[in-house]
């Protein structure tokens, strides 16, 4: 399926797309190939058109082959996209209504006698599914967050505080080439571990403290999502104990992991484990989510996912345990879903690193 087909299949004139600074730059990217944060972009089964602000005229040439509209603010910028569609005529206009401020799209209702139809479902599906190149560049993203991350254990000594190696650990991902972080990198030691997504601290770390990391790095606007443990000094008996659940129930998701299956089933097994493990009430949150132009996209391996996971998507797999007020364990990696299984992205060891 490409975009045609979408304006074939809902039986759409045209579809327009709003980026008004950074409100949707990965579909206006998806689409047009331009990553500024200003556009709207008019796509048709004959006519390609970007309309931008002279910031971006130079860049706008640079990265799309769509018709250059430049606009200049003697009118207003919806306006334009107004004339833009009176003048094609058209009856029927695919928005995304999930990523359209209500009064753009009030604006738009308010100056055409056209009917929208919302495409947001359909758009998240195209994206899902990766291009050989998406795919590298998801690899590259993988591979500076982990290198990273291997320089970052160097510098860990006891007393360092969480947002010291969460500075080194983005710095070192800008310098291996990273376009920014996929998120505010998550650094949690003891018991701030059992905060699923507990955000670097001035919190130190103490020896024998499970470490958990959650990272990762943007390479040609596509992100990488990783998530390890490390302890200064040797772990308790229980916090290896619950590690190894944790990397167990991943295993499980992992090896049955493949397209065709639905975003429950693969879920189901990783819970299921640490469920028999009398763990079930401590992971709450679901086994995954796409990661492509966004760190949280389609497809989602969650119980309430029913539907099969289409071939070339790439899904994180995350299974944790949250023991509150003591710690917790997440171990997390990247996969690309194939017909006859899945490949793992990611290469780092998933045991505790002890240093």
């Amino acid at each position: 399926m490409d975009l045609n087909d979408i304006l074939l299949s809902k039986k759409l004139d045209v579809l327009v797309v709003l980026n008004i600074e950074g409100s949707n730059k990965p579909t206006t990217r998806f689409i047009s190939g331009f990553t500024g944060s200003f556009s709207g972009v008019i796509y048709s089964k004959d006519r390609r058109i970007i309309i931008t602000d002279s910031r971006y005229w130079e860049q706008a040439k640079m990265e799309s082959e769509f018709e250059l509209v430049k606009y200049k603010a003697d009118k207003r910028f919806l306006d334009i996209i107004v004339e833009y569609l009176k003048k094609m005529n058209v009856n029927r206009v695919g928005i995304e209504k999930d990523r359209t401020l209500t009064k753009h799209f009030e604006y738009l209702a308010g100056h055409l006698d056209v009917e929208f139809v919302d495409v947001s479902i359909e758009l998240l599906k195209l994206r899902a599914v990766k291009t050989e190149s998406e795919i590298e560049d998801i690899r590259k993203a993988v591979y500076i967050a982990e290198e990273a991350f291997k320089k970052t254990l160097e510098i860990v000594r006891p007393k360092i505080t969480e947002k010291e190696v969460a500075a080194y650990l983005e710095y070192q991902m800008k310098l291996l080439g990273g376009d920014k972080f996929s998120f505010e990198t998550i650094v949690a030691s003891g018991w701030r571990g059992a905060l699923p997504h507990g955000i670097a601290s001035d919190k130190e770390i103490e020896i024998g403290e499970p470490v958990v990391v959650d990272w990762g790095a943007y390479f040609n606007g596509y992100a990488s999502d990783l998530t390890r443990v490390f302890c200064i000094g040797e772990p308790s008996d229980e916090v290896k104990n619950v590690h190894s659940i944790v990397m167990k129930a991943q295993q499980e998701a992992i090896e049955i992991a493949r397209a065709g299956l639905t975003g429950a089933e693969i879920d189901k097994a990783a819970r299921n484990y640490i469920t028999e493990k009398g763990y079930g009430e401590y992971f709450g949150h679901s086994l995954g989510h796409g990661i492509g132009l966004e760190v949280h996209e389609e497809p989602r391996l969650s119980f309430t996912n029913k539907e099969p996971l289409p071939k070339n998507s790439i899904v994180t797999v995350e299974p944790g345990i949250y023991l509150p007020k003591k710690f917790g364990i997440r171990i997390e990696d990247d996969i690309l879903l194939t017909d006859n299984g899945c490949e793992v992205l990611s290469s780092l060891p998933r045991d505790i690193f002890v240093v």
